[in-house]
């Protein structure tokens, strides 16, 4: 009985081993299957010719990002492409210049000149004159100007046997400022300082004769020559009418008083009072 007995449990351990056996043999066998890839089922290709790849279920992908929030300020318009496919500059409007602007220069002033011969039956008189006055302001700040005039005439005449010439050289400095009235008016007031020496030549057909320079009386003989200088202030008050873009037309009152006026040893101040035109233009 107990031989028989020990040889039924050795028969039962020997059953178990083979059954464990046959176990892990099937599990081994299935793990190399499932490793090796399937050569009946061809890999699949896509509309483009590329073979599709399946994912490996063992790679983790991460997930998709989040959409970016819209921003609260809109996004600045890309500048429009120009028809060669060049970026087109970006144009910065100015506004457009205006008369009395700093930086300017405005022209204004006369170029005359008059040549003639007048004859009577009973005197034989001529006359020849030349003014030459070119005048400049530049607007050194808004509406404020800094300005220059230089003046250059001269003179020759005959009459009743009196001949006479006379040459004058002079310059102004000034400082005026603008003042806009609305649409195409404005206001230009200016204050001037100036001078000018002029060179006189009178002669006399014969003693006696006296001539009046600038009210001062002065005699003359058949070879007279004097010097007339003088120093004044001056104020140009002119309103404007701008024509158009560059251009004006100027009216107002003037007028100046002598600081300093002699002819000769005689001295005279003067002053007067009046209107004047302009005409100019700026850039």
């Amino acid at each position: 009985m107990v031989l028989v007995g020990a040889a039924a449990n050795r028969m039962i351990r020997c059953r178990s081993s083979l059954i464990l056996a046959a176990g892990l043999a099937v599990l081994f066998e299935g793990v190399a299957v499932a490793e090796e890839p399937d050569a009946e089922e061809p890999p699949t290709e896509s509309a483009a010719g590329a073979t599709a790849v399946a994912p490996d279920p063992a790679i983790t992908t991460a997930p998709a990002p989040p959409p970016t929030p819209a921003p609260l300020l809109p996004a600045r318009a890309a500048p429009a492409a120009s028809g060669d496919g060049a970026e087109a500059e970006t144009k910065i409007l100015r506004p457009d210049p205006r008369f009395g602007d700093a930086g300017e220069v405005t022209l204004n002033g006369a170029l005359s000149a008059s040549f003639g011969h007048l004859g009577y039956d009973t005197t034989n008189t001529s006359s020849t004159n030349v003014n030459v006055e070119p005048a400049f302001d530049y607007f050194s700040a808004q509406s404020v100007s800094e300005g220059a005039s230089v003046f250059f005439r001269y003179s020759e005449g005959q009459s009743g046997g009196l001949k006479v010439d006379s040459k004058t050289i002079g310059a102004t400095v000034r400082v005026g400022n603008n003042f806009w009235l609305g649409g195409r008016f404005s206001f230009w007031p200016k204050l001037a300082l100036g001078f000018w020496r002029s060179w006189l030549h009178y002669a006399a057909p014969a003693p006696g004769f006296g001539i009046t320079i600038d009210g001062i009386s002065m005699p003359i003989g058949p070879d007279s020559r004097f010097k007339e200088n003088a120093i004044f202030i001056e104020v140009q008050a002119p309103f404007l009418f701008h024509v158009a873009r560059h251009f004006y037309l100027g009216f107002g009152p003037n007028g100046y008083v002598d600081v300093l006026h002699s002819v000769g040893d005689s001295k005279n101040l003067r002053r007067f009072f009046g209107a004047s035109s302009t005409v100019g233009g700026w850039f």
